[in-house]
């Protein structure tokens, strides 16, 4: 991770334009934030080389594709090696993201799941299976907003 990167307003730019439309050409990109393609390409090589940009991806609607029921699922874990269990738990099925905490609880995580029974497993059967895991506090997302556009 490169934490020295220096961000200009068309860095910026160029990154909530990504962020839009992350298939965007580079002509494109470059008409958008007014720049030249040259320029546009140069400071998008630049972001990737600096890591201020780490990939792509493709946004997909859970429901689509069968895990219509998401949870944050909020752990208080044994003190010591948090770096493993964090793996472990990101290996754990349904599991798409972990948070560290720094409060009353040491985890945050989300699990999306096909229905209850099957949060309930993954809940019951898996995460309180790991060793380190004292305990667990489940809310179940009654719906989901996604704010779209600019992070910077």
């Amino acid at each position: 991770m490169v934490t020295d990167a220096k961000l200009d307003e068309i860095d910026k730019t160029i990154v909530n334009v990504l962020l839009e439309d992350g298939r965007i050409s580079i002509p494109m990109l470059a008409e958008q934030v007014g720049v030249s393609r040259a320029t546009a390409y140069n400071r998008f090589d630049r972001l990737v080389e600096q890591q201020v940009i780490t990939g792509f991806g493709a946004r997909v609607d859970p429901a689509a594709v069968d895990l219509t029921v998401a949870a944050l699922i909020l752990i208080t874990a044994d003190q010591g090696d948090w770096s493993d269990l964090r793996e472990r738990i990101l290996a754990t099925e349904g599991v798409q993201w972990v948070g560290l905490g720094a409060g009353t609880f040491d985890f945050i995580v989300l699990v999306r799941a096909q229905g209850l029974s099957d949060l309930r497993d993954v809940v019951l059967k898996e995460l309180l299976s790991l060793s380190g895991i004292r305990g667990t506090q489940t809310s179940v997302l009654l719906d989901e907003f996604r704010q779209t556009g600019a992070v910077l």
